[in-house]
């Protein structure tokens, strides 16, 4: 009756401690998830914005009343993209460095902040149009 109580407490235990590693990893594995894959890669939403900002930009500039400074035109488009960013779970800043026209060529020198909450990057960029 004794080796029976043993053997009884032994598979108790084990089978406690199977229970303990198998939640323990379900709970890891969740947790992990939850903070990788599709969400967490910014790369298709940088690739939007080189593509498109500076469209919008030129657009923009092309397109203002008489009057409208460039840094205007910029500040107007950089609102319409943090705004669109923002509700679609992204944050995002816009900053002028310089803008400048000459001989009707504008050049825009600016960086951008672009996060998702988890990880973030800030981009330098100059444009020429």
């Amino acid at each position: 009756m004794n080796n029976k109580a043993q053997l009884l407490l032994v598979s108790g235990l084990l089978m406690s401690i199977t229970l303990i590693a198998v939640t323990s990893s379900i709970s890891h594995s969740v947790n992990i998830g939850s903070h990788q894959g599709e969400k967490h890669d910014i790369t298709p939403i940088i690739s939007s914005l080189e593509n498109s900002f500076p469209l919008a930009l030129e657009h923009e500039v092309d397109s203002a009343t008489e009057g409208v400074s460039l840094s205007e035109s910029f500040e107007e488009v950089a609102q319409t993209f943090e705004s669109i960013l923002i509700s679609r779970g992204y944050s995002s800043s816009f900053i002028l460095v310089t803008a400048s026209e000459q001989d009707g060529t504008h050049t825009f020198v600016y960086s951008y902040i672009l996060s998702d909450g988890a990880m973030g990057i800030e981009i330098d960029k100059t444009i020429t149009f």
